[in-house]
């Protein structure tokens, strides 16, 4: 059978065109291997936790992880952090975890979300985490809903500081027996996992609470080292919320009973490996005062920012 070679030129140059177009869709940025990340969620960070942890129960909704999905999430974060998104997310799906983009409404700064799957509530928390640049800086607020107002801070701080990551616990400090669902006092948590990667990782870490006022009533923020009560760390963070104007118990100075963090898991364990950690107390009627609140946060800021 005989072709012209008119036609044998078309399909010739046909073929030649569709190997160029593949070609091109393989060059294409996501085109081979993974697919591209999903779209950014908008939301205001500071309602979003409030409502959060409005949410949570006193009696009820935490669940201890096993030591192997506390393993899966610290190494999703860690993942995320080396820029390497895609994997963390298959790594977190596998226990129930996921990782989503965020944009705050409020900075329209984008920033990473590790936390539960839709269809799960375990109370392990959520952690945040800017990406925009290295980690700097490490916000924990092992308390909301019973250090109410706790989160606000948390996510006033994390507004205020480029490449933070924020760690938020997941259920009430009393939702279990045992101080299973207090992150301040227990070690086999995701709160403490993270905890200790970013520790690793030399990210200095601030953790923040809140005290009814009668507990310490001449002081609005009490702030502690741990165990040791003292660091340089920890009395540069006073002088910054002293020069805020606040009224600041130094627990290596007067004592500050009940709020000195020496029993603090996370405390101890920066005391025990190294680094740089500063309990934050904060009275309610700082907390709840927005121009006191925003003082604090603006301090502690400064602080990390080395100003």
């Amino acid at each position: 059978m005989k072709h012209s070679r008119t036609a044998i030129w078309v399909s010739a140059g046909a073929v030649a065109a569709t190997g160029v177009v593949a070609l091109v869709l393989l060059l294409l940025p996501g085109a081979a291997g993974k697919p591209e990340q999903p779209d950014s969620t908008e939301l205001d960070l500071s309602a979003d936790l409030g409502q959060f942890a409005q949410r949570m129960s006193a009696e009820s909704g935490y669940t201890p992880p096993s030591p192997a999905e506390r393993r899966a999430i610290g190494d999703g974060v860690r993942l995320v952090l080396d820029g390497k998104p895609l994997d963390a997310k298959e790594t977190l799906a596998a226990v129930g975890y996921t990782l989503h983009n965020r944009v705050d409404t409020a900075t329209k700064r984008t920033f990473s979300e590790v936390s539960e799957s839709t269809d799960s509530a375990r109370g392990w928390g959520r952690i945040l985490i800017d990406t925009a640049d290295a980690a700097r800086l490490a916000i924990e607020v092992p308390h909301p809903k019973a250090d109410l107002g706790s989160e606000q801070l948390g996510a006033g701080l994390f507004r205020q500081v480029p490449g933070s990551v924020l760690v938020i616990a997941g259920a009430h400090r009393r939702a279990a027996p045992d101080k299973q669902a207090d992150m301040a006092h227990t070690n086999e948590s995701v709160f403490e996992t993270v905890h200790e990667l970013l520790v690793q990782r030399k990210v200095p870490v601030m953790q923040l609470h809140g005290f009814r006022n009668e507990t310490a009533p001449d002081s609005d923020v009490v702030v502690s080292a741990g165990p040791h009560l003292h660091s340089p760390y920890a009395e540069k963070a006073a002088q910054r919320l002293k020069d805020a104007g606040l009224s600041v118990c130094l627990s290596w100075v007067t004592g500050c009973e009940g709020l000195e963090a020496t029993t603090n898991v996370q405390a101890k364990w920066v005391a025990e490996h190294g680094g740089d950690f500063v309990h934050v107390e904060v009275s309610q009627d700082t907390r709840f005062t927005a121009e006191a609140s925003e003082r604090v946060v603006s301090a502690l800021a400064r602080q990390a920012a080395g100003r």
